[in-house]
């Protein structure tokens, strides 16, 4: 039997939450480690083991579930900034993953997000199955954003100069897509030397390279680039 994926979900909105339970598990969550599965639930990916409707003391709770896999949490509730939250949850808790669940499908929100080192975002316009999915993969250390729509990445320079982006992607070795994931997730070059057991400088030239062949020259560009191209998931 596969271990069930442990959620907790975070949501001021009651039928958003009914709506999530319904989709990560039809059954009763489990409310405590030692309650026994329902027969049923045995083989179900997922198991719901907390809900709040707002994220105040959310840290305290966490404590409380071992073991908690990813939390599923809205942008925007009772005037407190989910993303604020999640950024400081994540730093408390760098094990559990966290997917930011919105209405709110701005490319600013959506490149703030991936910036800040959160690990998912996904619209409430996606659907059941995008959340679906988006919660295996960073289960599985992957990273899921959605693919920025406005008219003004027209103006990228990966967009701006006919190349199709497939071909772009291929672009980068493997070594510069996995810098500049760190790149964009906030890390300096020191920590990225550390990471990935290499010297600072040879960290400094990829990074070069990497802006001298996305003809870029700011973090900015660099972060859009890397959700538009789906580069970290």
């Amino acid at each position: 039997m596969n271990k069930p994926i442990k959620v907790f979900i975070v949501d001021d909105h009651e039928i958003v939450i009914d709506g999530l339970k319904s989709i990560l598990n039809p059954f009763l969550y489990q409310k405590q480690e030692t309650e026994p599965l329902p027969a049923q639930e045995e083989n179900h990916p997922f198991r719901i083991v907390g809900i709040a409707e707002n994220a105040e003391r959310l840290s305290e709770r966490i404590l409380h579930l071992p073991g908690l896999d990813v939390i599923v949490m809205d942008y925007y509730m009772h005037g407190i900034n989910g993303l604020d939250t999640a950024v400081d949850i994540k730093e408390k808790f760098p094990n559990i993953k966290i997917i930011l669940f919105s209405m709110e499908d701005s490319d600013v929100i959506i490149t703030e997000a991936f910036s800040k080192n959160l690990d998912g975002y996904v619209t409430k316009s996606e659907g059941r199955q995008r959340l679906l999915d988006a919660i295996k993969k960073v289960y599985k250390g992957e990273r899921v954003f959605p693919a920025l729509k406005s008219s003004k990445t027209n103006n990228l320079p990966w967009k701006n100069n006919g190349t199709n982006t497939k071909e772009l992607g291929s672009i980068l070795s493997k070594r510069e897509k996995e810098i500049t994931c760190l790149i964009a997730s906030g890390n300096t070059t020191q920590q990225i030397a550390d990471a990935l057991n290499i010297a600072f400088n040879t960290v400094e030239v990829h990074r070069n390279n990497i802006y001298r062949k996305l003809d870029i020259n700011r973090l900015a560009e660099l972060v859009k680039y890397a959700i538009e191209q789906r580069l970290c998931e």
